[in-house]
This record gives C-alpha cells, sequence and structure tokens, in this order.
C-alpha cells in the first residue's frame, strides 16, 4: 500500500479508536476520497496494532518522502498518534510527556507574579467600569451585554450568520489582498449545542464549507462572543487554504485533519490572532478589557490544568484558583474544568485534557511573533504565502523551519 494512502487510513483508524475510548474521533475534517474515509476503516483495531502500524509507516515515510517540510510535517504528525494511542491504552504516561508527546510543546506554568502583571494591566483598562473593585467591575463587565439561552440560540441561528459574511469580507480585504491570491468560500453556518466541554467550535464540512457550533449551556458577552467569532472563522479559512492544496497537489495527507497532534499548536495559535490578522482595533475600551481578560483566562486555564493532571490537586483546588485568581464566575469555572479535566462525568479519559496549551502557546511563542517580524519587514505577502499557500508550514514540528526565510 502507498504510505501516504496508508496514513489516511491509519488516521481514520486511530479516530474510531479514540471513539471507541472517549466519544471523541481524532479525526477533526476530512475531505479525500470516499474509499479512505473514516468511517469506512476498521473500528475494532487494538492499540497495540495501531501503534505499531504507525511505527512502521514511519520507517517508509522517511525512506519515500524527498520534501522535507512534508516529511517532517507527516512524521510529527505520526509520532504524535502514535503518544494518543498510548496514552488512551491505559499506558502511564506524565502530564508533561503526553503533552509533549502530542503536541511537541513544553508545558509552562505562569509565575503568580507574571498574572499580577496582568492583572495590574487589567485594573488599568477597566478602572472607569462601574464596581468598587476589579472583581466587581469584571463581573460586571462580564454581565454587560451577557446574552445565554434562547437568545443567545436566536442570536447565532440568525445575526451571526450576517456577522460571518462580514469576517469572511475581511480576510479578504485584509489578508486575501495581501496575499495576491483568492480561494473558494461556500460560507459558515450557525448552530447552537448543548452538552459540550467547549464553548464553540468549527467543523469543516469539505467542498468549502463548514458548520460552526456554539455551545448555549455557556453565557457569552457580545464582547467575547466577537472575539470567538473571529478565531473560528479563522480555522474556516485555514482548512479552506488546505483544500484548495489538496486540490492542486493531490496530496492525500491535506485530506484528513487529526487532532491532538503539533497541527493544533499552529491551528489554534492562528485562530487567536485572526484579529491582528484582520487589524481587529483594540482602542475600544471594552476590546482593550477583552484583551487583557484572554491574557489571564488563558494563563490561570493553564495552570489549572497543570493543577488537576500533574500536581494532584482536587477539581475544588481548581475551581478556587480559576474564580479567584482567573477572576471568573462559578459557572463559568466549572465550564472551564470540563474541558481540562482529566475525565468525563462517566469515568472516561476527557480527550481534551491536554488541549488547553495549545491556544496561547500557539499564540505567543509561535505565531504571534512571527507575524509581528513579517510586519516589521514589510514582508505579510510572504508570511501569508507560507502560512495559507504551503499547509506544511502549520505544525509546532516544522513552522521554525518553514519560516527560516524570515
Amino acid at each position: 500500500m502507498d504510505p501516504i494512502e496508508w496514513f489516511v487510513r491509519l488516521c481514520g483508524e486511530v479516530g474510531n479508536y479514540t471513539k471507541r475510548i472517549t466519544g471523541v474521533s481524532i479525526v477533526d475534517a476530512y475531505s479525500g476520497p470516499a474509499e479512505l474515509a473514516p468511517e469506512r476503516q476498521p473500528d475494532n483495531s487494538e492499540p497495540e496494532y495501531l501503534f505499531h502500524s504507525l511505527e512502521s509507516l514511519m520507517d517508509l515515510i522517511q525512506d519515500d518522502s524527498e520534501f522535507s517540510l512534508r516529511r517532517d510535517y507527516i512524521n510529527g504528525e505520526i509520532k504524535s498518534l502514535m503518544n494518543v494511542v498510548k496514552w488512551l491504552s491505559g499506558e502511564s504516561i506524565a502530564y508533561p510527556e503526553l503533552v509533549k508527546g502530542l503536541f511537541q510543546i513544553e508545558i509552562k506554568r505562569f509565575s503568580e507574579s507574571e498574572i499580577k502583571k496582568h492583572i495590574s494591566i487589567l485594573e488599568d483598562v477597566i478602572s472607569s467600569f462601574p464596581g468598587e473593585t476589579t472583581r466587581e467591575k469584571v463581573l460586571n463587565f462580564s454581565k454587560d451585554g451577557e446574552i445565554k439561552g434562547d437568545e443567545l440560540r436566536s442570536l447565532l441561528e440568525n445575526d451571526l450568520q450576517k456577522k460571518s459574511i462580514e469576517v469572511g469580507q475581511l480576510f479578504k480585504d485584509k489578508v486575501y489582498s495581501v496575499l495576491g491570491q483568492s480561494v473558494t468560500d461556500n460560507g459558515v453556518d450557525y448552530e447552537a449545542v448543548t452538552d459540550k466541554p467547549w464553548s464553540g467550535y468549527n467543523w469543516y464540512q469539505g467542498g468549502f464549507k463548514s458548520l460552526n457550533e456554539f455551545n448555549v449551556d455557556r453565557s457569552f458577552s457580545r464582547d467575547s462572543l466577537l472575539s470567538v467569532i473571529y478565531h473560528e472563522y479563522e480555522h474556516h479559512v485555514s482548512n479552506l487554504w488546505r483544500e484548495q492544496r489538496y486540490i492542486d497537489t493531490q496530496n492525500l495527507e491535506l485530506s484528513i485533519v487529526p487532532l491532538h497532534t503539533g497541527r493544533c499548536v499552529i491551528s489554534e495559535g492562528t485562530a487567536d490572532t485572526a484579529k491582528d490578522f484582520l487589524g481587529v482595533s483594540e482602542n475600544n475600551p471594552r476590546m482593550k478589557v477583552v484583551s487583557a481578560l484572554y491574557v489571564i483566562r488563558r494563563m490561570t486555564s493553564i495552570n489549572a490544568a497543570i493543577m488537576l493532571n500533574h500536581e494532584g490537586n482536587t477539581i475544588q483546588d481548581a475551581l478556587d484558583y480559576m474564580v479567584h485568581t482567573g477572576i471568573q464566575t462559578e459557572k463559568t469555572a466549572k465550564g472551564s474544568i470540563d474541558f481540562i479535566g482529566a475525565t468525563q462525568a462517566d469515568g472516561t479519559p476527557n480527550i481534551w485534557a491536554p488541549y488547553v496549551f495549545t491556544y496561547y502557546i500557539g499564540r505567543t511563542d509561535f505565531v504571534k511573533p512571527t507575524f509581528a517580524k513579517a510586519v516589521e519587514k514589510n514582508a505579510l505577502k510572504e508570511f501569508y504565502r507560507t502560512l495559507y499557500l504551503n499547509p506544511y508550514s502549520g505544525s509546532s514540528v516544522t513552522w521554525e523551519k518553514a519560516f527560516e526565510w524570515l
């Protein structure tokens, strides 16, 4: 069997395995030939078989792939999938090693002094808002314009369709115009869902179309919801270019999008940098507060994940930490715990437990500094061409090599 075809088939098999264990497939999207689709692959493969098959495949990729960035990208994906299988088979893996094995990044616990520095920034930008204390100001800010339940559902399924078109046009005006190339975009549909560990999710459907789901169990403010829209739409844009590249090259590995690999670090990093790409103004006082809260919430979520999965703290410890240091309500903190906790309510492994690192580290250690350097050197066209026209750049494994020119 052709090694790249085997890779696609194994992604499907691993996805079926993770779905059997956790309820979630590791395959996030697929747009390739019908016969290689994940649902057509075996759904009863044992972890030992999957691990050794991936190990054997890596030797073939090293021997056969002549394009080093492509080879490194694929091998990085394979290594991550091997670690997914080891983890979910019940093998004992320390949390730092798990995160590194999946995403090829080191975990980082943020010091209280570093968090206090960002709380000081928050105190400055929120000083004119109503409330006696910083916490009271934040809670008042969050309640101002809060939407939830039926109102949120109605907004998602009506107004956000229009907003999605506006954001799509922003990408054309601010990114595609610089890049000098366009891609087919058949739009994004919005749906309200419940009983999910995340607040929003982009499901790429193939055919240059996406479905964005928002969890109406969570409450949103109009300010934070707008940030989520930019984030999820950038996921859509990245997948548009990936599908176009697959069509142009027929490189089968581009037809499948696995989760929990080095790709996710860049995917979440670019999505969290979408506002920067689009030149969205931070001068609005409310947006300054949103940006300050973003940093604090990302940092404290990472620390809480380490507390729960590595340092042996209780769920109550993590909740208290996110409420007090992360300046969250108990309800929003509980929602965060659903995402970062080691297990789900039924006791099965929570596949999202190691994922929290991808957002902030992807943005601050990879995408944002590279983007800033491209702006400084007047090299945005080359930056966007590397990011969107070369999908093999989009991994923590290959990012540095792909941007050596900068």
